[in-house]
């Protein structure tokens, strides 16, 4: 018996770490989403790969050394000579700082961009975060009526026999029973469906459930329409990292420019030849630049500035509609859902199932009181869902949080900062 209570006792142990594990909040799922992502990670490369074309422009070009020898001879005498020198072109004197620079800017909109992508990935996490923990909510909610309805069920069949009810009316309440059952199945393969896709994002092992913890979400927007589009225009950073690209294409067009000076080498050397002659040696090359002025890559620049610039504008304009429709889609649905949050529904169907106990109300009241409990459930549901998901597509059309509450590493657009 001792030994059965303390392989007890250690299974309890044992087991209690596994189910913590199964808890994740809010901040922990958007933590293992930037480590799991592949597009998170496609771009970690492209800042990577931009670091080092940002330091292959910064280094400074090979020095190329030569040795020559000439030994002649004749009949009557010998002639020798040999010169050994070093040359480097020297335009990366002027064309460097340009490179460098266009670069740097390059390298800046990459990592605009990676931010960028991990706020995408909060949005979708967050989104399905809460519409899990509301269906889970929701599903445990409709669970205990289809408890409490099934024990009234059972109660009716009781007073069928006794002769209280009709076979009509018991045949209406399993209908009822069944309608509910089929709705907290669809609610749970909705609850399911929400709960693979954050496992998806996460990288968590689809076998093992997982739990969220209630989070607390304040989402009350202090701006006006035109202050939040003006807030976007500053703060996104895909409006940031294009500006940078637009900047270093600016650069990358000067530096084409400077490419029209033609290579020029230098070289100094040392020569020695018979009958003790030596001396320095030192030669210029340069290339006249006649046909080939780097026109191309010069035309090619300027056309890819144009477009880049043209995008732009149409970048600003799609912020702007998506801020307008963002904002109303939020109005909206915080509107719906504050009204649907002021009723008093929680205890219609307890109080229904009671007064139909005791002879208080009807069949067809019972009944309604039923469909009008599970239909508000459902439909607030919905809507708390909907403002949430809009609440979040507003802040990403901002471009950062406008909740003092900090999440992950997003930008905080508390009132105070922006005023």
């Amino acid at each position: 018996m001792r030994l059965f209570r303390l392989f007890f006792v250690l299974s309890v142990i044992i087991a209690i770490p596994v189910i913590a594990q199964n808890k994740i909040t809010l901040d922990e799922a958007i933590n293992m989403a930037y480590q799991k992502n592949i597009d998170l990670q496609k771009q970690f490369v492209a800042i990577k790969n931009a670091e080092t074309d940002l330091g292959g422009s910064a280094r400074l070009p090979n020095p190329l050394f030569s040795y020559s020898r000439e030994d002649l001879k004749s009949n009557f005498s010998n002639y020798n000579e040999w010169i050994a020198s070093g040359s480097i072109p020297i335009n990366f004197l002027w064309e460097r700082w340009s490179n460098i620079d266009s670069k740097e800017k390059s390298l800046e909109a990459q990592k605009f961009l990676y931010e960028n992508f991990k706020r995408n990935i909060t949005l979708k996490v967050r989104e399905n975060y809460y519409a899990f923990h509301n269906h889970s909510a929701l599903s445990q909610s409709l669970d205990k009526t289809l408890l409490r309805l099934s024990n009234l069920t059972e109660a009716g069949k009781h007073r069928l026999v006794e002769g209280d009810i009709s076979e009509y009316e018991l045949q209406r309440i399993l209908i009822e029973l069944n309608k509910l059952r089929a709705t907290a199945s669809k609610i749970e393969l909705q609850k399911i469906k929400f709960e693979n896709g954050l496992k998806l994002l996460i990288g968590f092992d689809t076998n093992i459930r997982i739990h969220t913890l209630s989070p607390s979400l304040k989402k009350e927007v202090e701006f006006t329409e035109r202050e939040l589009i003006k807030i976007a225009l500053d703060n996104r950073n895909d409006v940031k990292a294009f500006q940078l690209i637009i900047e270093s294409e600016n650069l990358n067009l000067s530096f084409n420019k400077l490419k029209i000076i033609p290579e020029i080498n230098f070289t100094a050397g040392y020569k020695k030849q018979t009958g003790d002659l030596s001396g320095s040696v030192l030669q210029l090359d340069f290339e006249i630049p006649l046909f080939n002025r780097n026109q191309t890559l010069i035309e090619q620049s300027e056309i890819q500035l144009s477009i880049l610039e043209k995008e732009m504008l149409f970048l600003e304009e799609k912020i702007k509609m998506e801020v307008v429709e963002s904002f109303h889609n939020y109005n909206v649905n915080k509107n719906l859902f504050e009204d649907i949050n002021d009723l008093q529904f929680k205890n219609i169907f307890t109080t229904a199932a009671f007064s139909y106990e005791q002879g208080e109300i009807s069949l067809v009241e019972f009944i309604d009181g039923i469909n009008a409990f599970i239909d508000v459930l459902i439909l607030r549901n919905e809507l708390q869902i909907n403002y949430n998901n809009s609440f979040f597509k507003l802040e990403k059309a901002v471009g950062g949080s406008l909740t003092p509450n900090l999440i992950g590493n997003e930008n905080n657009l508390g009132a105070k900062e922006i005023k």
